[in-house]
């Protein structure tokens, strides 16, 4: 795997990343790569310029676009998806939004889990729909502390598959169970997949859409192939005439929403022809994530577990710390930045825990890791 380059990085890579630091800093923060992506993006961007026009491509996406996600998830990901049910949305934080909008009102309720991506919350704020939050370990989610919080409110169960910040991978059997429980309720299943294409366990990933033909799905290119920048995700719907109902509501018919041409042709060679590179990448996080894991455990004061899924790490300290003084002070003293585990990025389970982004090289994942370990055995007992 390639480095990017690290002036270009320092220059254009943002998002309290490295365009954002001062010089000499790490950022463990977004989680964005810092390794080049697929040469086959740049080949079909590339071909596409030749022809130095850019008109208005289809409203709900490409067919080639759209067939190529369906691909994606019935041979990679287990499921049942046709390219009719899919619509190309301007990033996967855009497809939550429009999700979110066309399913629930104000005042609905929708149960997430307790810490996650702080997207899922935020996209239901703006809506002032209510959020209430269930616990997910690694055997899987509480049915029973599900139940305790329904009311006649609650319009969705949404799930995080990979977890993003805890790493947790919902096999096959939890969800079929938690669709099977879905449907005694009447709720809607949305499932946030993005970090889908990141997973390290033996069993493939299974898709929502494996088990539950009415669930709606929440895709992007980001985490799998590197295509952050070009902001370019997916919405899978649990039917044609829900896509296309979706798609009226929310204005893509009419281009108030939709995604750019150019993202769609990057995200298509993707998929298509830059899977193995993708598996690399993987391999390389993973392993970073395992030095990681292993350094950290060998503290005084750090614990964490190998996740299952992604290239992020939530790594714990002792309650009594104050997370955000103890993440300024690594920036100040060791160099080092990382995500805090604030209410406001994944929500109040989230206290007491920093969470890093391994998506680097082997160098400086290496630096990263060894700069908060030797910072923890220098400050930790003053802390």
């Amino acid at each position: 795997m390639k480095a990017t380059n690290a002036n270009f990085l320092s220059h254009s890579a943002y998002n309290m990343r490295w365009a954002c630091v001062e010089e000499g800093h790490i950022p463990l923060t977004a989680a964005d790569w810092d390794i080049q992506v697929s040469g086959a993006v740049s080949e079909a961007i590339t071909a596409h310029l030749q022809f130095n026009s850019f008109p208005y491509g289809n409203n709900t996406g490409m067919d080639a676009f759209k067939k190529a996600i369906a691909n994606h998830f019935n041979q990679r990901k287990n499921a049942v998806v046709n390219p009719e049910e899919v619509l190309a949305t301007n990033s996967a934080a855009k497809a939550i939004d429009d999700v979110y909008s066309f399913l629930l009102k104000e005042g609905d309720e929708i149960l997430i889990a307790d810490p996650v991506d702080f997207l899922l919350a935020e996209c239901a704020r703006r809506k002032n729909v209510i959020i209430k939050r269930y616990q997910q370990r690694s055997s899987g989610i509480d049915l029973a502390e599900l139940d305790s919080l329904v009311t006649s409110k609650t319009k969705a169960l949404v799930i995080c598959n990979p977890h993003n910040p805890l790493g947790f991978v919902l096999q096959k059997k939890q969800l079929e169970t938690l669709s099977n429980w879905a449907n005694d309720k009447g709720l809607v299943i949305i499932s946030d997949e993005v970090w889908s294409d990141i997973v390290h366990t033996e069993e493939s990933f299974t898709s929502i859409r494996a088990v539950n033909s009415k669930a709606w799905v929440v895709y992007g290119l980001s985490k799998g192939f590197g295509l952050a920048g070009l902001r370019i995700g997916a919405i899978i719907a649990p039917s044609e005439e829900q896509a296309e109902l979706l798609s009226e509501k929310q204005g893509y018919a009419r281009t108030i929403e939709g995604a750019s041409t150019l993202s769609q042709i990057a995200a298509t060679a993707a998929m298509e022809k830059g899977w193995e590179h993708t598996q690399e990448a993987v391999a390389l996080f993973q392993k970073n994530l395992e030095h990681a894991v292993l350094a950290f455990n060998k503290s005084e004061y750090l614990n964490c577990e190998m996740p299952q899924g992604t290239f992020v790490l939530t790594v714990r300290h002792p309650s009594s710390w104050n997370t955000e003084m103890l993440c300024e002070r690594m920036v100040n003293e060791a160099k080092i930045h990382v995500v805090p585990g604030l209410e406001k990025w994944f929500g109040p389970g989230a206290v007491g825990s920093f969470r890093i982004s391994l998506a680097t090289t082997p160098e400086i994942a290496a630096e990263g890791i060894e700069r908060i370990c030797d910072w923890m055995n220098i400050y930790g007992s003053t802390l």
